[in-house]
């Protein structure tokens, strides 16, 4: 196991229903989404995994590193668990494939705040009270449970985290850091109004974020 270097793991296996098409796939000034995610998360880490679920094929094509779930149907704990499973990395950055506004210096934080804080076995962005489980880090050490879960169909992210031992960073911390904007780093899109959003959010983001 390597404990110097990370592993990057963009978890974009969902069905995208309520967007009505792949999230990932969607334009966003001239790339698609889950290049923008790529090529924040590229200079942080040494290997990125895409956990692809039922869009494996597709990432394939274009080049990436792909994982499919063990536990197909079982939402983002399944991709994770799958990324997890091939990272050789003990500490992994986590990002949704539908967070294309998060920047190198966020995850570069998230990175140190957890190399800070070993004992923990995950570290979460929380925002005004939202939990922000899918742009954190996570250790290997978290399989056991999480197969656990899985195995039980008990999916809910959240409740997990309370069980493994989280460590949540309020935006606060983020900005002491010199992180700007945190909260609309972190925005996702799940239906065509919030990709519209973020597609006008991301023509006005400073270069220096």
């Amino acid at each position: 196991m390597n404990t110097r270097e990370w592993t990057g793991i963009i978890l974009a296996g969902g069905l995208s229903s309520r967007m009505g098409t792949n999230k990932a796939m969607l334009e966003l000034n001239g790339s698609v989404v889950l290049e923008h995610v790529t090529e924040a998360m590229r200079p942080a880490v040494s290997r990125i995994i895409v956990a692809g679920g039922p869009n494996v094929t597709t990432y394939g094509d274009m080049g990436y590193d792909c994982v499919q779930d063990y536990y197909p149907g079982k939402g983002p704990l399944a991709g994770l668990h799958a990324a997890l499973e091939a990272s050789d990395t003990d500490w992994n950055l986590v990002c949704a494939c539908d967070m294309p506004l998060l920047q190198t210096s966020f995850l570069g934080s998230i990175k140190k705040l957890a190399e800070m804080n070993d004992s923990y076995s995950a570290i979460v962005p929380v925002v005004d009270g939202r939990i922000h489980p899918l742009a954190g880090a996570y250790h290997k050490r978290v399989l056991p449970d999480l197969e656990q879960r899985l195995n039980q169909d008990h999916l809910r992210v959240t409740r997990w985290l309370e069980e493994i031992g989280c460590r949540y960073i309020e935006a606060e911390e983020l900005e002491r850091a010199g992180i700007h904007h945190v909260a609309m780093q972190l925005s996702n899109m799940n239906t065509p109004e919030e990709y519209e959003r973020i597609r006008n959010q991301d023509s006005g983001l400073d270069s220096d974020l």
